[in-house]
């Protein structure tokens, strides 16, 4: 069964809130799916879920067959721990396989570009133009995420 990748990094848990959406729609497609919350350390967090390291979550996106990555904009560039991974991820071959980035932002769009222009780069199939919202998470954005793992399934089935 194909595998799709949710990592992401999230401040206020706009990013998280988004995550869980684009998880959702891609299972309801009938696909595998893991999501990583991207910190310092293998720590719990609320809700279940469990932090991972960047270096362990480039060992899961190079197995994975689709990744999709989110992260807020702060300062201009993605948060710290998604920057990280970016610029780690220039080592591994994900050429061919499915990308998509999704965020919020406060008041310049930038993090989800940066992380687009990022996966074509690296050869991936990505779904352009990735998911930015801004403000509040809404139930039209959790739908919106939604939809984007929904688009992520179906992308990963066409490649078949």
């Amino acid at each position: 069964m194909a595998k799709l990748s949710v990592i992401y990094g999230s401040g206020t848990g706009n990013t998280a809130e988004m995550a869980v959406a684009v998880d959702d729609g891609a299972r309801s497609e009938g696909l595998e799916t893991e999501m990583l919350l991207l910190g310092n350390l293998t720590e719990d967090v609320p809700g279940g879920r469990r932090t991972t390291s960047v270096d362990d979550a480039l060992a899961i996106m190079d197995s994975a067959e689709a990744v999709a990555i989110g992260s807020s904009t702060y300062e201009m560039k993605p948060v710290v721990f998604v920057a990280q991974l970016l610029k780690k991820a220039e080592n591994l071959d994900l050429s061919g396989k499915v990308g998509a980035a999704f965020g919020p932002y406060a008041t310049r769009p930038k993090a989800v570009g940066i992380i687009i222009d990022a996966m074509k780069e690296w050869g991936m199939d990505v779904l352009e133009p990735g998911l930015q919202v801004s403000g509040a998470i809404t139930g039209k954005i959790r739908q919106e995420s939604r939809e984007l793992g929904e688009s992520i399934a179906r992308a990963l089935s066409e490649k078949s």
